[in-house]
């Protein structure tokens, strides 16, 4: 097989994590279907044209070394992140083994990386295995039906799509090894990806029951858990893989980070499960999830389209932390939020580049 295939299902599977495997079941049940076909547009979208973006390697090779310390902050955020759910999901379902399992997938992986698109392709139609099998379970109708304050959403998620995929290391990685880029981009999340969405789609009110309803019907729910812990586990290498091999941190370092971490949040979890945020009863776990996404949403693209004067970056970024906290934690009428926080960026965008010309 082609390294341009090859890296279209490493694409695929490296992107499918916990923001593509459950921030559509937040979407959907506050939002509905709008929202979810503005995630799917942007999610796919958004990925495939970094692949159609850089004219050639040497220029993806400069970008990457102009934005290293980024891109490592990138990895960080998104390893803790998968770290933070598989624990939290582990805390719901009552097992707590789930996140070790995680781990020894990755760590597997990590070891025998050299051969890491073979175990892209495994994984991916192990997905689509699970995929069938719950197919053929008694799994509820997706509810998807339009719910008030939905345009609220569509920025935000467009701008964080657009511009976040730059920033993962997984995906400079298949720019450089694949033999054709712009294929491997096109297949890998025109086609691949795109058909572990539908997945996630199909499932989105089964796991939905389970973590909003505390409603765990386990017959429908475990190929859904084996999908995610697959897909997570794969991420967790491809990103630890990464950071070693281009020195960001020494494997020892990383390692112990990752183990560290990984017993913190799994403490974490059982210690405040079904615990709820006082004077705005927000679910706190749920809040937790959605802080992660304030990096992908607000922090990486802002640093990509303001980076380059960071006294700037820094202010905007303080004016628009509360527009994004309200609308995204508290949501609901308070949407609107999410708007006013778009709006000053694409006014500080507007201006800042007129006074350049």
């Amino acid at each position: 097989m082609s390294t341009t295939l090859q890296y279209g299902f490493y694409l695929a599977c490296s992107w499918l994590w916990c923001l593509g495997g459950f921030f559509p079941l937040i979407l959907g049940r506050d939002y509905g279907w709008p929202a979810l076909a503005a995630f799917t547009v942007f999610n796919v979208g958004g990925a495939m044209a970094m692949g159609f973006y850089f004219k050639n390697r040497s220029q993806q090779q400069d970008f990457e070394n102009t934005h290293k310390p980024a891109i490592a902050i990138f990895s960080y955020i998104t390893l803790a992140y998968q770290l933070f759910f598989m624990a939290w999901l582990g805390a719901v379902i009552g097992q707590v083994l789930l996140l070790p399992a995680v781990l020894l997938i990755a760590f597997v992986i990590y070891h025998t990386k050299k051969v890491i698109t073979y175990w892209a392709q495994a994984f991916y139609v192990l997905s689509i295995g699970l995929f069938v099998g719950f197919l053929g379970s008694d799994w509820p109708p997706v509810e998807i039906s339009a719910k008030g304050y939905w345009p609220h959403a569509l920025l935000p998620l467009a701008i964080g799509f657009i511009f976040s995929p730059y920033l993962d290391i997984t995906f400079h990685r298949a720019f450089k090894d694949s033999k054709n880029p712009k294929m491997s981009f096109l297949i890998g999340f025109g086609v691949l990806f795109l058909s572990l969405l539908g997945f996630v789609f199909f499932y989105a009110t089964s796991l939905g029951n389970v973590f909003f309803n505390q409603a765990i019907p386990a017959a429908i729910i475990y190929p859904v858990v084996g999908f995610l812990v697959l897909q997570i586990g794969f991420t967790v290498a491809a990103h630890a893989s990464e950071l070693s091999t281009q020195r960001y941190l020494k494997p020892s370092l990383l390692g112990s980070s990752i183990a560290v971490f990984s017993v913190f949040c799994i403490g974490l979890l059982t210690m405040i499960k079904d615990s709820s945020i006082p004077w705005v009863n927000l679910p706190l776990e749920e809040t937790l999830y959605k802080t992660f996404l304030f990096f992908y949403s607000l922090v990486f693209p802002l640093y990509l389209l303001l980076g380059k004067s960071k006294p700037l970056f820094l202010w905007v970024l303080a004016i628009c932390t509360p527009a994004y906290s309200i609308g995204f934690l508290i949501g609901g009428e308070h949407s609107y939020s999410l708007t006013i926080g778009v709006a000053i960026i694409a006014t500080v965008v507007v201006v800042k580049r007129q006074a350049q010309v």
